[in-house]
């Protein structure tokens, strides 16, 4: 059966214009371009070792729509429209039984302090949780539900960075607390990685 949600989002989110990208390729990257200020979705590495890598082995279509720069105007931070300024982020990535929210956070080196990643990890958490609760909200006011289209665990939301922080499960309690908070705010579990593969 086929999933409307791509058809869903274009009927909920029409006062910024963005491309909608569809390919079926089964290597596929996505990677954000700071100079166009948008995501893109490409069958061919343009953006070495900055890309999130999309094993797509079925070669089933996969969407993907910018948001920070797409649906939502970039640099505007108050796009609910309540005087709350929220973070975003990156971009969206889905076939018919999976979605990605996807934040790129590949600006850093191996020489990075482990205090800054863990400030960019706990940022780019903050991003994709304000726009998670804000695409549910955008999908009930359309009468609709998210899980109508996916269940909770089908929903993944991807910190894409290559060099992370420390969170030792016994250690790094602060860090652990705030993951938490992030899952039981959202119902997902946050996950770190550059590569993912579609099933």
């Amino acid at each position: 059966m086929r999933n409307n949600f791509c058809d869903t989002i274009q009927t909920i989110y029409t006062s910024n214009p963005y491309t909608i990208d569809r390919l079926c390729g089964t290597t596929l990257y996505a990677y954000d371009c700071s100079s166009s200020r948008r995501t893109f979705l490409v069958e061919s590495d343009a953006n070495k070792d900055k890309s999130l890598k999309i094993i797509n082995k079925r070669g089933c279509e996969i969407i993907h729509i910018c948001i920070d720069g797409g649906i939502i105007r970039y640099g505007l931070e108050d796009y609910v429209g309540d005087g709350v300024p929220r973070g975003r982020c990156d971009c969206m990535i889905f076939n018919n039984n999976e979605l990605l929210l996807v934040e790129f956070k590949m600006d850093v080196e191996p020489s990075t302090k482990d205090k800054t990643l863990w400030k960019n990890f706990s940022h780019a958490m903050t991003q994709i949780k304000d726009f998670f609760l804000y695409l549910k909200a955008s999908l009930q006011q359309g009468g609709e539900d998210i899980s109508t289209f996916y269940s909770n665990d089908n929903i993944i939301p991807i910190i894409c960075m290559k060099y992370g922080p420390n969170i030792h499960p016994k250690r790094n309690v602060q860090r652990n607390n705030e993951k938490e908070k992030f899952r039981v705010e959202t119902q997902l579990k946050i996950q770190s990685f550059c590569e993912y593969e579609f099933l």
